[in-house]
């Protein structure tokens, strides 16, 4: 145990040593030029990558570090030392004395200077055209300024002040015009920009909108297990497939892949083994059929959560992703295309399963015992459980998000304590601050600039979106294969996102190919499930012992790469049918 300790500490000092590296590397010389604040996203982005790959710490913790490091190095409150000059002083300055000209005043142009730069020192954040905005209107504040001084000067009968206060106007008015001459619209694009994370926007992330959706999931499925909705849908809705083992077989996968879409994927496939794990038993140990079955239940939570925007995190990044790109796609839109994607996937896993792993017993009975609770609180749950899901199905109709929707179940099971103080502390909120920690490393990577300077250092204007698509799939399922899908998702995302906005703006791709293509990335995030490692599905699977590794990467590696292509196809056609708008 010590030397595993020590083992872990000297991770995470080489992994914060390798991180802090990235300050010597001379981006200059690589064709980039990059801010030190850049430079420190980007530090930030290889510590995130390096925790969540090698897991020295939960992954959890490091999405924690991430919105740490973010609010005392990145962000508008950071350290003093740390923070840069949001924009550069001195080339506003002479743009300044060269719009006013010679002919004016110096000490006009110096109070016309000071006036700007205390303006623009006072902004959140800046653009070129916000620059340009603010010289503006404080160019136009002072001709008004001058207007009045010689107004006053008139009524007091001083002539020669007038005079001076008219001129003053003048040129003040010619100054304003030139702003918007092309050479100088030029001039202010150039002006060095550097923005920060701001301390709102990092600190909303532990209760942005899709956290509350993703904790409404959690009250309804903390409901579903502790008033047995769950064991007893799953008795009832196996009833159809008979007694037959292949049957039987695709029976729990269609149950898990539903109970995956509304519950944690981890928490499905720890109740479904444990229906499981006696009938597991009664198979001959030269029956390969056993090891269809065990393996089927990861297989089917991984593709399950696909379904749903609550079904697995990747998914919610993604909607994260796609509301600060002003697009939206409700809880039924998702479900839409998800479910129809989540069924084809589960026929072939199980058409595979059944040829790879032929069933040698000729019948399989499950026993479970247990009935519907009818108690007051019972009935609340179930009826809640209706309510909320038909609302996420049909809310666009009633003006309703889902992140709004996902408020009901949590205010209901409060209000009547069918979820007290205990269920409280029992649910995922290392999950919740995962994500959270996601959202971070992506305000990091978009509100620093990195990530546009990043993007647009690549040709992405010539690359078609199916090309864009197999890239960052094919990226997405190899990285999903070696570390948790939720990192995949955070730390590719935010260059995705940013990669569809500059293909927006060329006018290379449609709004219903980025979000497709935004969409692509999230569910292949969920595909790479070919080793133990991969999910946690995989690994409480393989821990039963029935789950040889060889078996796993052979079946789910298949899996992922007809999935990713399923994928793909898909994607490409509803963008191609303006099925996202």
């Amino acid at each position: 145990m010590k030397r595993a300790r020590k083992i872990r500490i000297l991770k995470v000092i080489l992994i914060f040593l390798l991180s802090a590296a990235t300050f010597l590397i001379p981006f200059e010389s690589l064709g980039l030029h990059l801010s030190h604040i850049e430079v420190g996203a980007i530090a930030l982005f290889l510590l995130a990558a390096l925790l969540w790959i090698t897991e020295p710490i939960p992954i959890w913790a490091t999405s924690v570090i991430v919105i740490a490091l973010s609010l005392l190095c990145l962000s508008n409150k950071s350290f003093s030392f740390f923070q840069p000059e949001k924009y550069d002083a001195e080339a506003v300055t002479l743009l300044v004395a060269d719009v006013c000209g010679p002919e004016t005043e110096p000490a006009t142009t110096r109070a016309l200077t000071e006036s700007i730069l205390n303006r623009l020192n006072s902004k959140t954040r800046l653009t070129a055209e916000e620059i340009r905005l603010t010289m503006t209107q404080q160019t136009w504040e002072a001709y008004e300024r001058a207007q009045l001084d010689k107004l006053a000067a008139d009524e007091a009968g001083r002539s020669a002040e007038a005079a001076a206060a008219e001129l003053r106007a003048g040129r003040l008015m010619a100054a304003a015009e030139r702003l918007y001459r092309p050479e100088y619209a030029v001039r202010i694009r150039e002006i060095r920009i550097t923005n920060v994370m701001q301390q709102k926007s990092t600190m909303a992330t532990f209760a942005d909108p899709v956290i509350i959706l993703f904790l409404g999931g959690f009250f309804l499925a903390a409901a579903a297990t502790k008033y047995r909705l769950d064991i007893n849908l799953a008795k009832v809705l196996l009833k159809p497939f008979g007694t037959q083992p292949k049957y039987v077989l695709l029976g729990l996968m269609s149950i898990t892949a539903l109970f995956s879409m509304f519950m944690s994927n981890t928490a499905t496939t720890a109740m479904m083994l444990a229906i499981l794990g006696p009938v597991l038993a009664l198979f001959e140990p030269h029956d390969r059929g056993r090891i269809a079955f065990a393996l089927a239940i990861p297989l089917s939570a991984n593709i399950g959560g696909i379904g749903t925007p609550i079904g697995t995190p990747p998914n919610a990044i993604a909607l994260k992703a796609m509301e600060e790109m002003g697009l939206t796609v409700s809880f039924g839109k998702w479900m839409s295309f998800g479910v129809p994607l989540v069924i084809v996937l589960l026929l072939l896993a199980w058409l595979l399963l059944v040829k790879l792993f032929p069933i040698e017993r000729e019948r399989l009975e499950l026993k479970m015992r247990g009935r519907f609770i009818r108690t007051p609180k019972a009935m609340v749950v179930y009826g809640t459980f209706i309510v909320t899901i038909l609302l996420w199905t049909t809310g666009e109709f009633f003006g309703l998000d889902s992140n709004t929707i996902a408020i009901i179940p949590i205010a209901v099971f409060a209000a009547t304590q069918v979820i007290t103080k205990r269920d409280l502390r029992n649910m995922s909120w290392e999950t919740l601050w995962l994500v959270a920690g996601g959202f971070a490393l992506g305000l990091a990577l978009q509100d620093t600039g990195l990530a546009g300077n990043l993007i647009n250092a690549i040709p992405f204007d010539g690359w078609s979106i199916l090309l864009l698509m197999v890239a960052a799939g094919f990226i997405s399922v190899f990285m999903a294969t070696f570390m948790s899908n939720t990192a995949t998702a955070a730390l590719l995302m935010p260059i995705m996102m940013t990669a569809a906005l500059q293909l927006l703006e060329s006018g290379s791709i449609s709004t219903g190919s980025s979000v497709a293509l935004l969409s692509a990335v999230a569910v292949s995030c969920s595909l790479g499930m070919a080793l133990p490692i991969s999910t946690p599905p995989n690994a409480l699977a393989y821990a039963t012992g029935y789950v040889p590794a060889r078996a796993m990467a052979i079946c789910g590696g298949l899996i992922s790469v007809l999935a990713l292509a399923l994928v793909i196809v898909v994607m490409n056609l509803l963008a191609g049918i303006s099925f996202f708008g």
